[in-house]
């Protein structure tokens, strides 16, 4: 069984393999030890992340050109949601308007 994190920790573990990847001598090799997994380590907060992560999934620092996001980067999903919301609003009010006989 796999127990949450005690504190608030970067991401230590391999995502294939799920061993500790932390230690990541050389530059050029960065590679998982136990199965082979080219491995990045997030310039912000220092986590592994995998071959094909743009961002990291610990602190949404960018590993390709090392800049962070904007703060409003998830507002795309705040405008999906307000017209689901609205919707629900709706029915709800038209459902208590229209009682059932």
């Amino acid at each position: 069984m796999k127990l949450p994190p005690l504190a608030l920790v970067a991401p230590s573990l391999c995502p294939r393999c799920d061993q500790p990847a932390m230690v990541l001598d050389r530059l050029d090799d960065q590679r998982c030890a136990h199965c082979g997994l080219q491995l990045h380590r997030c310039g912000s907060c220092h986590g592994v992340a995998g071959p094909f992560d743009r961002f990291c999934g610990f602190c949404g620092h960018e590993l390709v050109r090392g800049e962070e996001r904007a703060p409003y980067w998830r507002l795309w999903m705040l405008a999906g949601l307000i017209p689901l919301v609205a919707g629900l609003v709706y029915g709800v009010v038209w459902a208590a308007s229209h009682p059932v006989k």
